[in-house]
């Protein structure tokens, strides 16, 4: 699969986690930090996103996506949907997935490094966590993020918290009251307005308060943004991996993606950004 990091990365299922999907990248010398996916419409397909999950990986993170390994055509059609609710959403339901299941990954990775004849012994770096998701998996991040204190920064992509309803979707319960229990810092990437979670998106971080986040969206891109093709060469990947890198390996050179008055994303004139609270 593409990958633009150093790290060549396997996908694969492990018998003490198997309800996920590990992507672990090859070769990484210290610890690896942690990145827990959920799928959009809190699909159980661990490998629908292998395409971006693979490149994100590369860079040497540790990431576990939430669901079996599907068919094959889920990593390239972004038509072939593995949950299509028809009819009225019932918001109590119980969802394709929970998002109880990020921090299960979470929950596995630091067992997996504290255990002796583990792959991952003290190869994991559980300091440094982030959750991250698309649509209603980016819901599902979110509810993990203001209940798991494990969590250090998130990542919102072509998500939002509805602001009508109960806000939330089923597998992903989370409200527009929750945003202000966020503690970490946290980045929203959404598609441009023709994305239907723009202005979500857009809502929830006008309501943040006292953490560093983010919002940015490209011109161009909808909903499905750069997940299932190649779009000015997986630049919508690049952008999500630079904050991780920031904010999980201390990457000063990824921070200049976002800091600063002269910072990438200012003068790339397809990106829009907002920003606050970033040193």
């Amino acid at each position: 699969m593409p990958r633009t990091g150093p790290f060549t990365v396997t996908m694969e299922t492990v018998p003490s986690l198997p309800n996920h999907v590990v992507y672990r990248p090859e070769g990484v010398k210290g610890r690896m930090p942690i990145v827990a996916w959920g799928n959009g419409g809190c699909a159980a397909v661990g490998n629908r996103y292998r395409r971006f999950l693979t490149d994100i990986a590369s860079r040497g993170f540790l990431v576990i996506a939430v669901g079996q390994i599907g068919d094959a055509r889920y990593e390239t059609d972004h038509d072939a949907e593995p949950y299509m609710p028809t009819g009225p959403i019932d918001f109590n339901a119980p969802g394709p997935s929970e998002s109880v299941e990020l921090s299960r990954a979470i929950d596995w990775a630091t067992a997996e490094s504290q255990r002796r004849g583990s792959a991952y012994f003290k190869r994991v770096d559980t300091r440094h966590v982030a959750v991250m998701g698309h649509s209603c998996g980016g819901l599902q991040a979110l509810a993990v993020t203001v209940a798991d204190p494990r969590v250090t920064t998130a990542v919102i992509l072509n998500s939002g918290v509805w602001s009508t309803g109960p806000g939330g979707l089923p597998g992903a319960r989370v409200t527009k009251a929750d945003l202000a229990r966020v503690k970490v810092p946290i980045a929203y990437f959404s598609g441009d307005p023709s994305d239907g979670a723009h202005a979500n998106s857009k809502d929830d971080f006008s309501r943040l308060r006292s953490v560093p986040a983010v919002w940015a969206y490209r011109s161009g891109v909808g909903h499905t943004a750069q997940y299932w093709g190649p779009q000015d060469e997986d630049e919508y990947s690049r952008v999500t991996a630079a904050w991780l890198q920031w904010q999980l390996q201390g990457d000063k050179k990824a921070a200049q993606v976002f800091r600063g008055a002269d910072c990438t994303l200012c003068s790339d004139s397809k990106w829009t950004l907002a920003r606050h609270d970033i040193p």
